[in-house]
């Protein structure tokens, strides 16, 4: 995986684009300055980690979306829709879900330890 400054800005735009929300709005959510914002998008600056992570955890976006790799099809439609219904969410949103299907996961991977 290769870090295309443009790939990335143009993937994060579309991210924006999804959600109908500002380069101000993006800023605002990821904790950094609009203008910083703005360089990432338009391909001019690289993020950090940190903000790579935060952008996947808030808009539910996976690693290769956000470099704009491929996406590999997992070939199991439960799952892709599963995907599809998260990538929906606005970040809000995902705030409660997520940790929601955390536990559950997680309570799930217990009982069937316990088997």
């Amino acid at each position: 995986m290769v870090y295309n400054t443009l790939a990335v800005g143009d993937a994060l735009r579309e991210i924006r684009e999804q959600y109908g929300y500002t380069r101000s709005d993006m800023a605002e959510n990821l904790e950094i300055s609009c203008i910083h914002y703005a360089s990432i998008e338009q391909g001019r600056h690289k993020m950090s980690l940190d903000l790579m992570l935060k952008i996947v955890s808030l808009y539910g976006v996976g690693l290769d979306k956000l470099f704009g790799e491929p996406v590999k099809q997992s070939g199991n439609s439960d799952v892709d829709k599963l995907n599809q219904k998260l990538n929906t969410l606005r970040p809000e949103e995902l705030n409660y879900v997520v940790p929601a299907l955390l536990i559950f996961l997680d309570g799930f991977q217990v009982r069937k330890e316990a088997v």
